[in-house]
């Protein structure tokens, strides 16, 4: 295929058409643990475009959307990664009152704003742009240009009463297919890297630390034991603790990280009683550098600084988020393939680095499958890196059909090639004879 050809198709991704999907995807609720809906919308739109596409149930109404676009043969299978569900569902209490906040597409000055359009449904429209050029154009390609579209990624846990579909993420959609027929030699995940190259980034322990009171009235509270008194000595030293943290894990410029998010004690509809439990919740990111198995060592050290304090307090832990940190693939074909396809749609080469997010690379490298992060959302309309909280989720229109280019380009690309030509292993065995064989040579089945 000549860069001519390549070009063909590429010109044939526009602004509008990359709009118009972007914004189905984001109209559509897409929560996590309610995930049908977005994906029966996903295995529309690949099937309008003449793509394979299935479901894939892998909890009880949770699917993924599985497409493909099947080569000629001897070639390699180049997958593209992009989760469907988002963040919040849009109507919680106290999110900002801004349309990035909202379930319902707004196109405004250049930028596409709407709840998921970050993370990352503008990297799943910028996908199904780039498979329905290529399926479109007729193109006949010696490998498999496979489509994961899956649900349940976003770091919703299960932890104390949260339990439930709503509280399993963190990459059980993508867990579920790459045990069940998942299988791919390289492969791109869309997640928002403001069209930077990513390939590798942090994992996360979470942690629950809780302290135990004595319950009592409080015309008696001084026969009780107040949990949230307790815990406040482990609060004030939590600062120090995170800092020292941060300077002992650095990585390529990078500093590790540890946050408290949440905190619950006592029962706020018994306002007579001394509290008699909190709650603190810990996420630690672990460099790739780090390993997931250290954290249990870091908690022990936070508590040693409150027992240097006060040594009567007792802890109890629970560990409930373990997620592997996605290891360096910068070497590997797929990122050199987006390279050269971010620097001929772009003029120039992307800016590459750690990432300091999730995503499910770290699942798919534990099935061998090099890959790397490559997606449009980042560039924010105030000018603020990467996000900006008080405009919530929003795309530019330019940078999402900028990545649909560069996705068909990497497509093309590859999978136009051999295994052989990609350096990937290439099956040599002779072919066993068989019986029908052996008759054609004069033996007997």
């Amino acid at each position: 295929m000549t860069q001519a050809d390549i070009d063909t198709i590429l010109a044939s991704i526009t602004p509008e058409r990359c709009t118009e999907i972007t914004c189905e995807l984001v109209n559509v609720p897409s929560l996590t643990g309610n995930e049908r809906p977005i994906a029966e919308t996903c295995v529309r739109l690949l099937r309008d475009a003449g793509i394979d596409a299935v479901m894939q149930e892998f909890e009880p109404g949770r699917y993924n959307c599985i497409g493909r676009i099947r080569g000629t043969g001897g070639g390699p299978t180049l997958l593209f990664n992009g989760h469907m569900d988002i963040s919040f569902n849009g109507d919680e209490q106290y999110l900002p009152d801004a349309p990035g906040y909202r379930t319902q597409a707004l196109v405004k000055d250049g930028f596409i704003h709407g709840m998921g359009v970050h993370n990352m449904k503008s990297g799943v429209g910028a996908f199904i742009a780039a498979a329905e050029a290529v399926k479109k154009s007729g193109v006949k390609l010696k490998g498999d240009l496979l489509l994961g579209f899956v649900g349940g990624e976003i770091e919703r846990h299960s932890v104390l009463d949260y339990q439930g579909p709503s509280y399993r993420g963190g990459g059980c959609g993508t867990s579920h297919w790459v045990r069940n027929g998942g299988i791919a030699d390289m492969a791109v995940v869309g997640e928002p890297t403001s069209m930077g190259l990513i390939h590798e980034h942090v994992g996360s322990v979470a942690v629950r630390i809780t302290t135990l009171g004595k319950p009592a009235p409080l015309r008696v509270a001084s026969h009780g034991d107040d949990a949230i008194r307790k815990m406040r000595v482990l609060i004030d030293v939590f600062d120090d603790f995170s800092a020292d943290y941060s300077a002992r894990h650095g990585y390529k410029g990078k500093q590790s990280s540890v946050h408290m998010h949440s905190i619950e004690g006592g029962w706020p509809f018994r306002c007579n009683r001394v509290p008699f439990f909190c709650h603190v919740f810990l996420e630690f990111r672990v460099l790739p550098s780090q390993r997931v198995g250290d954290i249990p060592q870091e908690v022990d050290r936070l508590i040693a600084m409150v027992h240097a304090i006060n040594p009567s307090i007792e802890f109890q832990t629970e560990f409930f988020v373990t997620l592997p940190p996605a290891l360096a693939a910068g070497n590997a074909t797929i990122a050199d393939h987006v390279r050269a396809a971010h620097r001929h749609v772009v003029g120039a080469p992307p800016q590459e680095g750690v990432g300091m997010f999730l995503s499910d690379a770290g699942h798919l490298q534990l099935y061998g499958i090099p890959c790397v992060n490559y997606g449009p959302s980042g560039r924010t309309a105030s000018g603020k890196d990467n996000w900006d909280p008080d405009i919530g989720e929003h795309v530019s229109i330019e940078d999402l059909t900028r990545t649909a280019k560069v996705y068909a380009g990497v497509a093309l690309e590859v999978c136009s090639k051999t295994r052989a030509e990609l350096g990937l292993p290439v099956l040599k065995a002779p072919l066993p004879e068989t019986p029908l064989a052996a008759c054609k040579h004069g033996g007997h089945p």
